[in-house]
């Protein structure tokens, strides 16, 4: 085959079209036309889906809540952690991490510790009941991960690592930018992850 037929082969109308298709993608995500192009828009929503996914499979399969799960997760990872110290870990208000907590205490999952240095301030670890959970829990959380991101490649993989923290760095910049600009609206009393946080 010659150069100029091998050419006009590699420009196959389906190549042609995947490219357009492609550009079509990235100038929506980057230049969106309606609300469900935005970047937010669409990780919250494959966010929500995911997380209602999970949360069925978590209690289908370990007998816990994506809450529990968490608090579960972060206290195999950190025992002898403090409330204050498991709400902020976890993405929870602290009311809300001491109900969860206080309720996994109740069902003999987790521990409550009074350190010496400040017997006001109770630390949490896993009971041995805890631990086997949360090995079930988390063996589970892996699969359904795995299953979640069979659809990928390894290099599609490594390029939505390397974009989620390029997305969340630039994330975190415009919010220390944005909190230096002006009120002109009283301020929601609640975190903006309050709802997320909540689920």
């Amino acid at each position: 085959m010659s150069a100029m037929h091998k050419t006009r082969a590699d420009k196959s109308p389906d190549a042609g079209a995947d490219q357009s298709a492609s550009n079509a993608a990235a100038g929506a995500l980057l230049r969106p036309a309606r609300l469900a192009d935005f970047i937010n828009y669409r990780i919250y929503h494959l966010n929500r889906v995911a997380l209602t996914a999970s949360g069925l499979h978590l209690r289908a399969r370990a007998g816990v809540s994506r809450r529990e799960w968490r608090m579960l997760s972060f206290l195999g990872e950190q025992p002898g952690t403090r409330l204050t110290e498991l709400a902020d870990s976890a993405g929870l208000d602290k009311v809300l991490a001491s109900r969860a907590v206080h309720a996994l205490v109740e069902r003999g999952l987790v521990r409550r510790d009074t350190r010496e240095q400040d017997r006001r301030a109770a630390a949490f670890s896993l009971t041995a009941e805890g631990e086997a959970i949360y090995q079930v829990a988390f063996a589970e959380a892996r699969a359904f991960n795995a299953r979640l991101a069979a659809c990928l490649s390894e290099e599609e993989a490594a390029q939505l690592s390397h974009c989620l923290d390029k997305l969340h760095a630039q994330a975190e910049h415009l919010l220390t930018e944005s909190r230096a600009l002006p009120r002109t609206v009283p301020a929601p009393a609640d975190d903006p992850l309050a709802l997320w946080r909540k689920r």
